[in-house]
């Protein structure tokens, strides 16, 4: 079986780390627009009655934005992977599968704790499908 990172593998990392790269935006950026934390909160939430959206939104903010800045560092270690695959084979597979197994498990979770079923899918589905592709590509340079 001579597996390769082929072009529908490195599509699938580009995907995770678009996915990852927007949910940085969303979250540390733009957290406080009513069109995003409304839909956010929504999707992930319901926040009490006792307080409205923006006022949880408020309440949200500095974790927000350190969550959004973690998907900010996936994104990345999901860039640095796709370049040094050109360079570094093992390093390369190994931040990317480090990434896809993170955006897998974030899937889960998020799937498991909230009604954002659709988002889940398109996080956890994708990067699992590419963490299945490269993890044996890196457990083949570990034993080169």
């Amino acid at each position: 079986m001579n597996e390769t990172f082929n072009r529908f593998t490195k599509a699938l990392v580009i995907f995770v780390v678009i996915d990852f790269f927007m949910f940085f935006i969303l979250e540390a950026i733009f957290w406080m627009q009513p069109f995003v934390y409304t839909i956010l909160l929504e999707m992930f939430n319901n926040p009490p009655k006792s307080l409205d959206f923006s006022m949880h939104a408020l309440v949200l903010k500095k974790l927000f934005i350190n969550q959004g800045f973690y998907n900010l560092f996936f994104a990345l270690g999901g860039l640095a992977g796709l370049y040094y695959v050109n360079k570094n084979k093992a390093v390369g597979y190994a931040l990317i599968s480090l990434v896809c197994f993170s955006a897998t498990g974030a899937g889960i979770v998020l799937a498991v704790t909230s009604k954002a079923y659709i988002l889940a899918f398109f996080q956890a589905v994708p990067a699992v499908i590419a963490l299945f592709k490269v993890y044996p590509l890196f457990r083949k340079e570990l034993n080169r």
